[in-house]
């Protein structure tokens, strides 16, 4: 999954455990100074931000719909999976994901937390889009 410049992203609040890393990523790191996990916003638009919620097993990237309108996804090409909403922001809609390398321990715990934390420091909740929505 490609990430747009942060220039086209509102501002928004991260939890103070991440650190900016440029062009919309935010890292934790953990305690041997390794990434653990990772954050991002980035603008939904139906010409490519439908590709997060939809399986395609040719590439090796699986989706499924999770708990409190969040969606729980596994990117094998990346060794990556984690949790991914979509918000809507003064009329537009934005999507929030979270993300670690296959196999951390949290198993997308960690990944659904982030995104809730981020909801909550940004009083936003996720919308339901849908076109994404089966």
């Amino acid at each position: 999954m490609g990430f747009v410049s942060a220039q086209e992203v509102s501002d928004f609040k991260f939890n103070s455990d991440f650190k900016d890393v440029g062009d919309g990523v935010f890292i934790k790191y953990g305690p041997t100074g390794q990434a653990e996990q990772s954050m991002a916003v980035v603008p939904f638009s139906k010409s490519g931000g439908e590709d997060y919620f939809k399986n395609d097993t040719k590439y090796g990237y699986s989706v499924n719909k999770s708990k409190n309108q969040t969606y729980n996804f596994v990117d094998e090409p990346l060794k990556e999976q984690g949790t991914c909403e979509i918000i809507k922001v003064d009329n537009k809609y934005f999507i929030v994901e979270s993300w670690e390398k296959i196999g951390a321990k949290s198993s997308f715990e960690d990944t659904f937390n982030n995104v809730m934390e981020f909801n909550k420091l940004n009083n936003v909740k996720p919308s339901v889009v849908s076109s994404v929505v089966k």
